[in-house]
């Protein structure tokens, strides 16, 4: 969902305004999994035993990504943009980790 934001945000760039409802609903569902995550994040801790970062990082991408939704409503895009690369970078580092982890 997070990748689709960046290739719903270029469609709307190059022309598609159709893309813009789509990428605002789905900024919606990726806050939500972003939310889910956090609870599985909570389970892996308790009773998994698991590290307790994920907990934070899930919470933290799930601020930012609160704050890129007040930025693109207030098309505040010199910020929009590159936070958007940061909240897909950081969200395929915790995804990469999640998967290594054993």
């Amino acid at each position: 969902m997070l990748f689709d934001q960046a290739v719903l945000a270029g469609q709307f760039l190059s022309g598609s305004y159709d893309s813009l409802h789509v990428h605002r609903e789905n900024a919606t569902f990726a806050g939500i999994s972003v939310l889910i995550s956090a609870v599985a994040a909570v389970l892996q801790r308790w009773p998994g035993r698991g590290p307790w970062w994920p907990i934070l990082a899930c919470l933290g991408l799930f601020g930012l990504i609160g704050l890129q939704i007040v930025l693109g409503f207030s098309r505040a895009i010199s910020l929009h943009i590159p936070l958007g690369v940061a909240i897909i970078l950081l969200a395929t580092a915790l995804a990469v980790w999640a998967w290594r982890h054993r």
